[in-house]
């Protein structure tokens, strides 16, 4: 098989790409020892997030892969535990970053979804949960952390997400969502659940973001009194709002691709794991794609004609 063809070999050029125009430093700080850089140490993360592997697994992972040891610009393998290190001094608002970038790999459409998702924060077998409650005679429960994600439902891409404890109703990370999204790309057409039906929600949508809203009415039409709400119930687009199927697709394909469980212990640590997981399915989605990439202005531009992509950087990034 090429090279050139090979999915892992395609998602690790478009780590160092995507990383290295986030406007991450290249050290941490002046005093370190200028051995990697630091998109090389979020390449490697991302790689083991992508493979499932752990820190002693995905360095074991690259001695055996020349090729994508050569593209991260690796002369030496470091040790697990640099890495480990490297994730726990990583910064929210930098992750935040790079998934910004992974969404401008594609042609965003502008018709957005948002809902959310559970993922286990308790790394124990089921079992094991399962027999330590019935030995307390307790009812088994196990905590999860709540991942809020806004999706292109064209192109099936995850552009903003908000990570929080199991405790917090799905309306709270409406509106921040959506802020951070508009910074991104230009939205049309919001569609949500029923639990994200407000008259707030709604005059957010329409008036700040000057866009068009989706969500079902949760009462009756004729109990319904405010303005907004009372339009969606008497002209409700059942054709529009099929399309949020979409974001359920991207729950299904990141639980499937990089499970469901995050292994960090710490809070402020499982909700950066979150964000490492929407940015690895973004690169994942961009790798089993046929999207390549230009660089114009400092700015990633996607490119469907790779002949045209050839032509232009003489080369495969």
């Amino acid at each position: 098989m090429k090279s050139d063809s090979n999915v892992l070999i395609k998602f690790a050029k478009a780590c160092v790409t995507v990383c290295r125009h986030s406007r991450m430093p290249l050290f941490s700080n002046k005093y370190s020892k200028k051995l990697y850089k630091q998109y090389q140490h979020a390449c490697i993360f991302l790689l083991m997030k992508r493979e499932r592997k752990h820190y002693r697994t995905v360095i074991q992972l690259l001695e055996i892969a020349p090729e994508v040891v050569r593209i991260i610009g690796l002369k030496r393998l470091p040790h697990y535990t640099t890495v480990q290190k490297f994730f726990r001094r990583l910064s929210t608002l930098l992750l935040e970053r790079i998934l910004c970038q992974t969404a401008k790999l594609f042609e965003l459409s502008g018709i957005v979804a948002i809902d959310s998702t559970g993922f286990s924060s308790n790394c124990a077998s089921r079992y094991f949960m399962m027999i330590k409650y019935r030995m307390k005679k307790g009812v088994w429960k196990d905590a999860y952390m709540k991942n809020s994600i806004v999706v292109d439902v064209e192109k099936q891409v995850i552009m903003a997400n908000k990570p929080r404890k199991d405790k917090g109703h799905d309306t709270l990370d409406f509106m921040p969502l959506l802020k951070r999204v508009s910074m991104v790309a230009a939205i049309k057409t919001v569609i949500a659940d029923k639990g994200y039906d407000s008259e707030a929600n709604h005059k957010f949508v329409r008036r700040s973001l000057k866009a068009g809203t989706v969500i079902p009415v949760r009462r009756r039409p004729g109990r319904v009194n405010d303005r907004f709400r009372k339009e969606m119930a008497s002209d409700f687009d059942a054709e529009t709002y099929k399309k949020r199927q979409a974001v359920e697709t991207v729950f299904f394909v990141m639980k499937r691709m990089f499970g469901d469980t995050v292994y960090s212990r710490s809070t402020m640590q499982q909700k950066k794991e979150l964000k490492v997981v929407c940015i690895t399915y973004n690169l994942y989605r961009y790798a089993k794609s046929g999207y390549c990439f230009i660089i114009s202005g400092g700015f990633l531009q996607p490119c469907l004609n790779i002949t045209l992509y050839i032509l232009i950087t003489k080369r495969y990034i």
